[in-house]
């Protein structure tokens, strides 16, 4: 079994990553750094700085991951600012920034890196998905859970899937596409 090292503290990635991964023989196991992540608009230039961090402080091959979230309707807010805006914002004020607006389109845009110091590949995958006239589900931690519907969530919130418990969170990671589909499909092909 092969084992890869992946940066991060977030419980929900390592569960997805977990999840994928296992079935293609590869054990992730968690890896918690300090990396002092750049800040911009280009997802593809923060993770693969993030990757080069990671692999300096760790010194052996790293994956890391940085999801953006793109409100169509508001030219791509937050973006890579998620994280932040969670912190902010409660699931009222975004609803209120929705207010009357039609175009609820909203796109979780996933974005993995490998690096071993030499070689450096990125894996992307993006799910759509809207943004909901109404607050459904708990989620203290991130309020954008309880008014984002993905759809590959059957029209839950991201809140309701995680309330229907392990089994079913765990079934959407397995069943639904995710950058982690594209590092194992790599990673069979440098073995």
């Amino acid at each position: 079994m092969k084992t890869v090292n992946f940066a991060t503290t977030n419980t929900e990635k390592i569960q997805i990553a977990q999840t994928v991964c296992v079935e293609a023989d590869i054990t992730v196991k968690p890896i918690t750094l300090d990396i002092d992540e750049i800040q911009g608009e280009d997802p593809e230039l923060i993770v693969r700085d993030k990757a080069r961090r990671a692999f300096e402080q760790l010194g052996a091959p790293v994956i890391v991951s940085d999801d953006t979230w793109e409100i169509k309707a508001l030219n791509g807010f937050p973006g890579a600012y998620m994280k932040s805006i969670n912190h902010w914002f409660s699931a009222e004020d975004f609803l209120r920034l929705m207010n009357g607006i039609e175009d609820r389109r909203v796109t979780l845009r996933q974005h993995l890196a490998y690096t071993d110091g030499n070689i450096t590949e990125v894996f992307k995958n993006d799910i759509h998905g809207h943004m909901t006239t109404e607050s459904r589900g708990t989620d203290v931690k991130s309020p954008n859970a309880t008014v984002i519907e993905l759809e590959s969530d059957n029209g839950k919130t991201i809140a309701e899937v995680f309330e229907q418990g392990t089994e079913a969170v765990l079934a959407r990671y397995k069943n639904r596409p995710d950058a982690w589909h594209g590092f194992v499909e790599w990673s069979r092909t440098v073995e």
